[in-house]
């Protein structure tokens, strides 16, 4: 069995910070946790030294993040290798402290973003079939489009093949939900159409609202969705929730995570019913949503928010847990429950997310110093996966010492 150890450095607990502490791990679980002096360390294949300086923490849990097709595509029609964008998702990943990423993936037809039903699929089997040697854990959070009634049989049939079975239910027609400010809603199509002269962002945004009238697409998803959860029950969330109403009607259906509340109505409706209530990093990090939408900021404030998802920019994750600190909002250890405990729970993921004896040795060693962290080392199931060599091996430390 291999063994690693983490030494000198500051321990996120659940509860506290517990400094100089260490941790070891053997093959891929922690098996012991305390201060220097009472875990038996030194005997470890590989000991990481944190010099009294640097922050363990639990490795990062993403629940929504749709990345890959960024990756794969960024640029329109680039179409790179699979296998090629999923390598290069996975570095950007652990630079950034992410063990865990649920990929979010439409399952529809959106010309104009250039999402497809049958690409959906495909990259759904790839994310599947990249865990086998994966240095980092790949799950699917699927995204039904609740007007596409045709992407049910494509979408249940990857669900129910992945190893956490997570859907996310989205509606993304203008004037309600996400786009629900036209005003904000139109800026964002025209910096999309910036170099087509012809764009007219007036009658774009009518046309789509006026497709819309007729909602029989959304009673059948919705319908079909209901039946498939009362067989088998699943991780299902809500998105863009713009009313209490809605959280109601999504809560109904068998929602338990209520993504990227609009409305503080909303959030505080999620909160009385006992629901997950997930923000968007990038939010917190820029100071406000892109939309006109919900401050993800003053939602922490508020104790309006649970869960803090990469969306968009994984890189994002922690620096938004660590501006929270900044503000004086939360504790490390609160702030960092959001990028990981709490993941962890409202995905039944029971096996990580706390640095704790029995659990999966994902872990992230982080700089806090400055204001701006920049993770040393990442270590999934107890392997080294990402390291900037700057935290020294203690037996490197030792050997250049007696060197002099």
């Amino acid at each position: 069995m291999s063994s690693v150890s983490i030494v000198h450095a500051h321990l996120v607990l659940p509860d506290a910070v517990l400094e100089d502490g260490a941790v070891l791990i053997r093959d891929g679980k922690i098996v012991e946790v305390g201060s220097c002096l009472e875990v038996a360390w030194a005997d470890a294949d590989e000991v990481i030294d944190a010099g009294h300086s640097l922050y363990l923490l639990p490795g990062l849990i993403d629940t929504h993040c749709d990345g890959l097709e960024v990756e794969i595509n960024p640029r329109p029609r680039v179409n790179f290798d699979g296998l090629f964008a999923m390598r290069n998702y996975e570095r950007r990943c652990l630079m950034g402290g992410v063990t865990t990423s649920f990929h979010a993936l439409t399952f529809a037809d959106m010309p104009r973003s250039g999402r497809t039903l049958e690409e959906a699929a495909l990259r759904a089997e790839l994310v599947r079939e990249s865990r086998q040697q994966a240095s980092m854990d790949h799950q699917l959070l699927h995204r039904c489009d609740v007007w596409t009634p045709t992407a049910l049989d494509s979408l249940f049939g990857s669900l129910r093949v992945s190893p956490v079975q997570a859907m996310s239910l989205n509606d993304h027609t203008p004037g309600q939900g996400q786009y629900r400010n036209l005003d904000e809603f139109k800026k964002t199509m025209i910096a999309y159409h910036g170099a087509d002269p012809t764009y007219d962002a007036d009658a774009d945004i009518e046309k789509r609202i006026a497709a819309r009238q007729d909602r029989t697409p959304v009673m059948e998803v919705l319908g079909r969705v209901g039946v498939e959860f009362r067989a088998q029950a699943f991780v299902l969330a809500s998105h863009d929730d713009d009313s209490v109403e809605r959280v109601d009607a999504m809560h109904e259906l068998g929602c338990t995570i209520a993504e990227f509340p609009v409305v503080i109505e909303a959030a505080r409706r999620a909160r009385e019913i006992g629901e997950w209530i997930t923000v968007g990093a990038p939010n917190i990090v820029r100071g406000g949503s892109t939309s006109g939408n919900s401050d993800a900021t003053e939602l922490v404030r508020e104790g309006l928010a649970d869960i803090i998802c990469a969306d968009y920019h994984t890189p994002s994750m922690l620096v938004a847990a660590t501006k929270l600190v900044d503000l004086g909002i939360c504790t490390l250890p609160e702030a960092v429950a959001k990028v990981t405990a709490n993941p962890a729970a409202a995905f039944g993921l029971d096996d990580r997310g706390r640095i704790e004896v029995g659990l999966a040795g994902d872990l992230v060693l982080v700089d806090l110093e400055r204001g701006r962290p920049r993770v040393h080392d990442a270590l999934y199931r107890g392997a080294v996966v990402y390291s900037d060599g700057r935290a020294p091996r203690l037996q490197e430390r030792s050997l250049a010492l007696s060197a002099r």
